[in-house]
């Protein structure tokens, strides 16, 4: 039986910066080939992968729609047991906890990472003009209409 790790020292977190590709790092220990495997990344429901990899392709039917286009596995490198996520273009709303689940059909396991992200966040905000006054108060004598 295979288990599921965290690459890189046994990190389980990462940073990345608003804007930027960010690798979550997972691999099978040992490292056996995971293509006919089932790879699911997902964050808090499982049947709504931010990507899924079943049948030997990716399943973007199944995907979240605001990871769509910005998701990828390293397809070569799953022979060697690696299924880390690559995420592109990472947003602040992608900070959170990851879940990678692989299943070979006879054994399954799970890891986590959670992915800090930090940068310019897109906040509402207000701009407050200038406007020139739509009419000048002039002095009036008794009797007499200011125009503006």
């Amino acid at each position: 039986q295979s288990s599921l790790k965290v690459s890189k020292q046994f990190m389980l977190s990462v940073l990345a910066l608003v804007g930027e590709d960010v690798t979550l790092p997972a691999s099978l220990s040992p490292a056996i080939n995971a293509q006919g495997f089932e790879v699911r990344w997902f964050q808090d429901d499982f049947d709504s992968p931010v990507l899924l990899y079943h049948n030997l392709q990716i399943r973007p039917e199944h995907q979240i729609q605001s990871y769509k286009g910005r998701t990828a596995l390293f397809l070569e490198e799953l022979v060697s047991g690696n299924v880390s996520l690559r995420l592109q273009d990472v947003r602040a709303s992608d900070r959170g906890l990851y879940r990678c689940f692989v299943d070979s059909g006879q054994w399954n396991e799970e890891v986590h990472i959670t992915l800090k992200v930090e940068g310019h966040f897109e906040l509402p905000f207000f701009v407050f003009h200038s406007l020139p006054s739509l009419c000048n108060v002039m002095p009036q004598r008794p009797g007499e209409t200011v125009q503006p």
